[in-house]
């Protein structure tokens, strides 16, 4: 597991560099600064790892459409089971799963255009989601039982 993590990081230092649109004059120019502190500055993947995700937050976040246009619940259900056969169940994934998910969309190491386009705001070149939200989802859909009804209205969560 800790292998996998380090290698995921790995690609996403590597992934980062052209998204920081650092020209080779620029770089000349200023003084150099470690991939890893570029990609800190643009989203703490490591921190997305760290924090503790919370259920009710994640809830919010998963169900709501209020903020952005699009949220999990449109394509993936509210309680994790998608209405269809095109996108994946989120409903009991395990959540460091989760959260590498998305910080590989965001670090656009998974190509997907209503993922990709649903948590960067590519005009700005920075996510839309923090390191805490994207805790607060995984909690949220890490939480819920793998065998709901797909109905996508009654989550029913998983004893931790």
């Amino acid at each position: 597991m800790k292998n996998t993590l380090t290698l995921l990081l790995a690609a996403a230092l590597v992934t980062l560099a052209p998204l920081a649109g650092a020209a080779e004059d620029q770089e000349a120019a200023e003084p150099s600064r470690s991939t890893e502190q570029e990609a800190r500055e643009y989203f703490d993947y490591r921190l997305a790892f760290e924090l503790e995700g919370d259920f009710e937050r994640g809830k919010a976040l998963a169900t709501q459409a209020e903020r952005f246009p699009r949220s999990c619940r449109f394509c993936h259900g509210a309680d994790g089971i998608a209405p269809g056969d095109h996108h994946p169940n989120l409903a009991g994934q395990k959540d460091k799963y989760l959260r590498a998910q998305l910080v590989g969309f965001i670090f656009m190491q998974r190509q997907s255009h209503i993922m990709n386009r649903t948590l960067i705001d590519f005009a700005n070149e920075k996510p839309l989601y923090s390191e805490q939200e994207i805790a607060d989802i995984a909690s949220y859909f890490s939480r819920l039982n793998p065998a709901g009804d797909g109905s996508g209205e009654q989550p029913r969560v998983v004893a931790q």
